[in-house]
């Protein structure tokens, strides 16, 4: 995949913006939380009227007695810090819940008296978004950045093409390890773009060619290790970040940045790559220079 250059320290400045300048990665829905004391909460809306919920990941998701009375008793278990319990509370149905952009229609919920979390911590609190229904709504809190992360539809579909992706071309690792020319090239869209540090590579005959003369064949052969993170989907094609080694006789080189693979014909091949090596570390065999 090239060695190292100057060119090195700009490109893995500039070409991560690719990635984070597609449009998906603004699709994610990330809502602050506020505080009552120390305890995480969150503006929510039940009915349209704004209400105020303690974020608990160690609770069921109940409400406050107070803010909705209405509703028959009956025996429920309730799951808190302390652990899970039997008592007797009203349920409440509420037509819908809102959670940032997320809507959850139609729940039926214990309530039960929370005045003395409010009392403790100088607010009032309607009720708790527990560990359920934050499964329910696909939320994660993180509590170093102080938020709350909810999945939203478009991510659910980015993370489905992405592990198709994955699978797909795991042959193409397989391939190159295996000094397997044809299957590799096929892995290779017929308009594959690749940058290197030192070359521009346009078309998969330039860019097998580029990768059978200084990796397959080899009397030890060359073995590629490759991890895939930050993917972003745009329609039938997937962006994503990559940090890669190539250990050969020539010795080891490692490198990062970003590509895209398009769908096509029922595959997934490689459409643009463009990386920056980190380092190269020559084998005692090949000595100090290429």
């Amino acid at each position: 995949m090239g060695y190292p250059s100057d060119r090195r320290f700009a490109l893995s400045f500039f070409l991560p913006l690719l990635a984070w300048a597609i449009p998906g990665a603004a699709l994610a829905q990330e809502i602050p939380l506020e505080h009552c004391d120390t305890l995480p909460l969150i503006e929510v809306k039940v009915a349209e009227h704004p209400r105020w919920f303690l974020v608990d990941t160690a609770a069921t998701a109940m409400l406050n007695l107070q803010s909705f009375a209405e509703g028959s008793s009956r025996d429920i278990r309730v799951t808190s810090w302390s652990g899970t319990l039997s008592t007797n509370a009203k349920e409440v149905s509420i037509e819908g819940l809102e959670i940032g952009r997320t809507k959850v229609a139609k729940l039926a919920l214990p309530a039960i008296d929370l005045s003395a979390i409010g009392k403790a911590c100088g607010r009032k609190i309607d009720g708790i978004l527990g560990a359920d229904l934050l499964e329910k709504i696909g939320a994660t809190v993180d509590l170093k950045r102080q938020i709350l992360h909810v999945t939203t539809a478009d991510e659910v579909h980015e993370a489905q093409l992405a592990s198709e992706m994955q699978r797909d071309t795991a042959r193409c690792t397989k391939a190159f390890n295996e000094s397997d020319e044809k299957t590799f090239c096929d892995c290779l869209d017929p308009q594959v773009v690749m940058f290197t540090t030192k070359e521009e590579l346009y078309g998969r005959e330039k860019v097998s060619s580029y990768f059978r003369e200084r990796y397959f064949h080899q009397s030890s052969p060359a073995r590629l290790v490759i991890h895939e993170s930050a993917f972003h989907a745009m329609g039938d094609a997937v962006w994503y970040e990559y940090e890669f080694t190539i250990d050969s006789a020539r010795g080891r080189l490692r490198g990062r940045g970003v590509a895209m693979c398009k769908k096509a014909a029922g595959r997934w091949r490689m459409a643009s790559m463009h990386h920056s090596e980190v380092q190269f570390e020559p084998s005692a065999a090949s000595g100090a220079g290429r």
